[in-house]
């Protein structure tokens, strides 16, 4: 698992492709200022706006059916936003497919008369499914209208509005520091979408989108989130995108099946120093010998494990200290640099 150092150190060089990275925490603004990047504040107060209702007509699943792929994101972020432990119910996730599908119907019309593909000025809003959600007669309809009243007419209403941010700097930067804890899971998801739209839209340039994730684990903590999110890693190849996840919570991981659907589906590892119980599990988990297991175990900031294929390549990566590179990658408080 990649920690927000590593990272940086391995994608100092950019690529001519699209590179998108949404971190949790703000250490990657001076890597964008100083390799003429972009950063995208979304927080309350803010003015930059992304709408979890935008929809590319290009994305679909097996069918063609754009409004299936998006009902699923949309029963994410519902399942967020409503909360619970034990995630949606099948009642919720009908009705939220109904609404979904009636508040498309207008945009749908939209993008037929005009022959566009994506349109973000005219897509539906948070509200607009709300108001939709509202007209429901079911008890579960008005008790999740309820629960999404706060995003919509509330402090947290930051998703309520239209797109009003385009990216078009080849290394973007997503910041939600400021979003805080009560919208960081649902910014998360949020700023995927949107860059999984801008993934569609780079496949018919001829453009390769790379995009990273950091604080990987929260996207898989309920049941709905994780599963649409290890369906995007099934999917990106298909859409000329390459996904990386950062994590440090190796823990929480490996305790969820669509996390390992992940890691699983991934051809580049790197593994830094990990704690027993998770250093036995990826141990057994990619037949890591004993030999390369001392690379993460009491390991040295910098020594772990490279994993390509089915290669194993044991690493020591230790980076000067007192070079520019260094200052802008370190994410180490009060470190003397000199």
């Amino acid at each position: 698992m990649l920690e927000p150092y590593e990272w940086k150190r391995s994608r100092t060089v950019l690529r001519r492709e699209r590179a998108s990275n949404r971190p949790d925490l703000a250490d990657y603004y001076e890597l964008a200022k100083n390799l003429g990047g972009a950063v995208v504040r979304i927080a309350n107060g803010s003015k930059s706006y992304i709408n979890p209702f935008d929809m590319h007509m290009d994305n679909t699943d097996d069918d063609g059916d754009p409004v299936k792929v998006k009902t699923d994101f949309i029963e994410t972020v519902c399942e967020i936003a409503i909360g619970g432990r034990y995630g949606l119910s099948p009642i919720e996730k009908s009705i939220i497919d109904r609404c979904v599908n009636v508040v498309y119907e207008p945009y749908l019309d939209h993008l037929e008369k005009t022959g566009k593909r994506i349109d973000y000025q005219a897509a539906p809003t948070m509200l607009d499914f709300y108001n939709v959600m509202n007209m429901q007669s079911q008890p579960e309809a008005v008790s999740m209208a309820l629960s999404l009243e706060r995003y919509v007419k509330g402090a947290l209403d930051v998703f309520s509005h239209h797109t009003n941010i385009e990216i078009d700097n080849r290394f973007t930067v997503f910041d939600i520091k400021n979003i805080g804890s009560g919208l960081k899971e649902l910014g998360l998801q949020i700023c995927l979408d949107n860059i999984w739209n801008k993934m569609v839209s780079n496949k018919a340039k001829g453009r390769d989108t790379w995009f990273y994730i950091d604080e990987f684990y929260l996207l898989m903590q309920k049941p709905t989130s994780a599963a649409y999110i290890a369906e995007i890693w099934k999917r990106a190849r298909k859409w000329n995108g390459i996904p990386t996840a950062i994590t440090q919570n190796v823990e929480d991981m490996l305790k969820s099946e669509d996390a390992r659907t992940v890691i699983n589906n991934c051809s580049f590892r790197m593994l830094l120093g990990q704690a027993p119980m998770n250093r036995k599990q990826l141990c057994q988990m990619y037949d890591i010998s004993p030999e390369e297991e001392k690379y993460i175990s009491a390991a040295k900031p910098g020594m772990g494990l490279l994993q390509i294929g089915d290669d194993i390549i044991p690493v020591d990566d230790s980076f000067p200290k007192h070079t520019q590179l260094y200052r802008i990658m370190s994410t180490k408080p009060h470190e003397d640099l000199g």
